[in-house]
């Protein structure tokens, strides 16, 4: 259950994230992984005139066939072609749709019911740290 965003929300939020990412060659896809789950994570830090204008477009893709986000996603990445605040306004809203999308899904983090790979084992991704002095200790 999320604090900012409502079922239908969610709903349209998994509609276009499996859009984005639908998954295939081993990697789950967006509402597979349930990370849609962590959304609250993504939108605490976000400035609440954003948060209201995304709600609203999440609520728009709850019920828009998948042709017409289809559509929004191709407009929005032929921003270039358009002058001028026009473009500017394009990328804005680019990277605000698929920041979200991107951010939930490679943030690693899962529905609690979720059985498929996880997303950095599935691209291979792991952080690994160790310590450069030969004994382990770091001079001041």
């Amino acid at each position: 259950m999320s604090l900012f965003l409502s079922q239908r929300e969610i709903q349209g939020l998994n509609k276009l994230g499996d859009l984005v990412i639908p998954g295939g060659y081993g990697m789950p896809s967006f509402s597979e992984t349930g990370c849609v789950d962590h959304i609250d994570e993504v939108m605490a830090p976000t400035p609440a005139a954003d948060v209201k204008d995304f709600k609203l477009l999440m609520k728009v893709f709850s019920v828009a066939p998948d042709f017409f986000i289809i559509g929004v996603l191709k407009l929005l990445d032929k921003e270039s072609v358009f002058p001028e605040p026009i473009g500017g306004l394009l990328r804005l809203l680019n990277v605000g749709i698929k920041g979200v999308v991107f951010s939930l899904y490679y943030s690693n983090n899962t529905s609690d019911f979720y059985q498929g790979p996880l997303v950095h084992e599935a691209i291979g991704y792991q952080v690994k740290c160790e310590i450069d002095e030969p004994n382990g200790s770091v001079e001041r």
